[in-house]
């Protein structure tokens, strides 16, 4: 198997991980080469599809459509900068993660589940739309309008939108927007979690926010593609009686979607990944 990394077409950030990932690939005996088309799999930095990560579209289309899997690595959310997401052919519930699972593997990462809580307004976590994670859905002022109009025929909650920090969005009439504020002392940190308290319910499609509020204590409402699905909701029409499921199980598969720089070095979620390939 020749796996060949794309690592020129990284974030800043992903320097170390693909290094990392290169001396995995020598642990399971994997030849490894760089931006090579001809390989059997693909190592790519996110789905998003600009910036210095734009080349990867024509990556992603050209092994995709023979048929040939894509790696895809991507800053974590469960330990930002310290863990790292790793799965093929996607970076939510589409990809795949891997076989087999490592014992207590939350308490490893030191992930804790906070009690349920509610708040008093629906919060709107919005996302990027020039993402692969946003393909097949409309536009990103056509989902919030839709979205917002669901919400308000079943509760009349106060709404807050909050736009992603880089993707500028068009203000809605009866809406808040909360705008994202960075966090001091950090690399691409902002301050979702200290909204989180506040909320009732958060909204969103298929990214980070809807797992992180479960994790927190706060019912989301999700997209078919979101990794926080089987611990989430769907209808609105729940709104004001959101499930809040047990979520141990849960929390126990998604620590094994991210790795930190060790792991990935010794080859660990690249031997998960393995049978898959």
């Amino acid at each position: 198997m020749n796996i060949s990394i794309f690592n020129r077409f990284g974030a800043l950030n992903s320097v170390p991980v693909f290094e990392a990932f290169r001396e995995g690939c020598k642990r399971n005996r994997i030849r490894v080469t760089e931006h090579n088309s001809a390989a059997d799999v693909a190592v790519i930095w996110s789905q998003l599809w600009t910036g210095r990560m734009a080349p990867n579209r024509a990556v992603w289309q050209e092994f995709t459509s023979s048929g040939r899997p894509v790696i895809v690595m991507e800053v974590g959310q469960l330990m930002r900068g310290v863990a790292w997401k790793m799965g093929i052919n996607g970076v939510n519930a589409r990809a795949q993660w891997g076989e087999g699972t490592e014992s207590e593997r939350a308490n490893k990462l030191a992930m804790r589940l906070q009690p349920w809580h509610q708040g008093d307004h629906v919060l709107i976590a919005m996302q990027r739309t020039d993402s692969e994670q946003w393909a097949g859905l409309p536009s990103a002022e056509q989902w919030l309008e839709h979205t917002v109009n669901r919400i308000r025929e079943n509760t009349d909650r106060p709404i807050v939108v909050r736009p992603h920090p880089r993707q500028r969005l068009n203000p809605i009439p009866g809406v808040q927007i909360q705008q994202p504020q960075a966090l001091r002392g950090t690399y691409d940190e902002f301050d979702f979690r200290g909204s989180l308290g506040r909320a009732w319910a958060v909204v969103n499609e298929n990214s980070g926010p809807g797992s992180q509020a479960i994790i927190d204590g706060v019912p989301a409402f999700v997209g078919a593609d979101s990794m926080a699905l089987p611990v989430a909701n769907t209808d609105f029409a729940f709104i004001e009686k959101p499930r809040m499921p047990e979520r141990s199980a849960w929390l126990e598969q998604l620590c094994h979607t991210e790795w930190t720089l060790g792991e990935i070095a010794a080859g660990l979620p690249l031997s998960r990944l393995l049978k898959s390939l």
